[in-house]
């Protein structure tokens, strides 16, 4: 049970500080969507804290945690067949395109505390927040939007929802997004194409639309140091825009125990490493400009995913 009084609320300010963003940003864009979802959450304090903390700490250092990388592409076909099976039997439901790694009733990272949530769904919920505010704010301009690593393509269902008109491509590395993709546009009759993609051996016969925007979110973690081949792709095709939403370990204050103990855990998963240094370095060879980047101190109990970097090659 919550006790009322040690409830605490994710404002309108504290969502535009999460994101690197101004109230009148959120009031313009996300406003509907927070008004109608509980963000309420009390702090975990004390011994809670600690055995939360400890219980991380066992997680980091247990055989369990594995290492991400190209051998993992058999989780990934597994886990985007589930959605795309209950996606089918539920009469294409574009609900059940969210990923299971979505997990209810969880505490998480809020603001380098840890907290624990009202609402079972309070990190998909923010996430749509930011997503939407995302979304809108740097999307709009393009006539085709490609998410590499889409996955059951959640975040295209979204896009389709508010911008009809624009083409959709959704790449991933496992079969089942494509089907999934295939049966969107089939039977929702949305702007959408599916392709098969590796980051780490990117099709160079895959040519990107003019004026188009390229989006990572949360796709980039799996690569560790290997980001370079889909780097220069992106660097040849030449988008107007790309945004990547990745835990960015280089955001990291390890003064900060939370932060201390993501790094940890960045490491021991070898999730991607090194990406925002290499950006810097593109950018002060003339080669790329960035034009924001900024560390949402958001996320599961192990790290801050929703972190961005926006930029475009010159």
């Amino acid at each position: 049970m919550h006790s009322q009084e040690n409830l605490l609320e994710v404002t309108v300010k504290d969502f535009a500080d999460l994101f690197g963003t101004t109230t009148d940003d959120i009031k313009n864009t996300c406003m509907d969507f927070i008004d109608n979802v509980d963000f309420r959450y009390r702090k975990i304090a004390g011994i809670d804290r600690d055995n939360l903390i400890l219980d991380v700490l066992k997680k980091i250092d247990s055989a369990e945690i594995v290492a991400s990388g190209e051998n993992r592409k058999p989780e990934w076909e597994r886990g985007w067949a589930e959605n795309l099976l209950d996606f089918i039997n539920s009469g294409y439901d574009v609900a059940k395109l969210v990923p299971k790694y979505f997990r209810k009733n969880v505490p998480v990272r809020l603001n380098r505390d840890y907290v624990m949530p009202v609402d079972p769904d309070f990190v998909l919920n923010c996430t749509k927040v930011f997503r939407n505010w995302l979304f809108r704010k740097y999307l709009k301009a393009a006539d085709s939007i490609y998410e590499f690593g889409c996955g059951p393509a959640t975040h295209l269902a979204f896009l389709a929802s508010i911008y009809p008109e624009k083409k959709l491509y959704g790449l991933d590395w496992a079969k089942p997004s494509q089907e999934i993709i295939r049966l969107l546009a089939k039977h929702l009759s949305w702007r959408i194409e599916g392709y098969n993609f590796n980051f780490f051996a990117p099709d160079t016969n895959l040519h990107l639309d003019k004026n188009s925007i390229v989006y990572t979110f949360g796709a980039l973690e799996q690569v560790g140091r290997n980001h370079e081949a889909f780097l220069q792709y992106l660097l040849a095709e030449s988008p107007c825009l790309c945004i990547n939403v990745e835990c960015i370990s280089e955001f990291y204050n390890q003064d900060y125990l939370p932060d201390y103990l993501a790094v940890k855990y960045h490491k021991k998963r070898n999730y991607l490493d090194g990406y925002l240094a290499r950006l810097q370095e593109l950018e002060t060879a003339g080669k790329i400009k960035i034009l924001a980047m900024h560390h949402q101190q958001f996320g599961n109990i192990y790290d801050d995913s929703h972190s961005y970097v926006i930029w475009k090659p010159k």
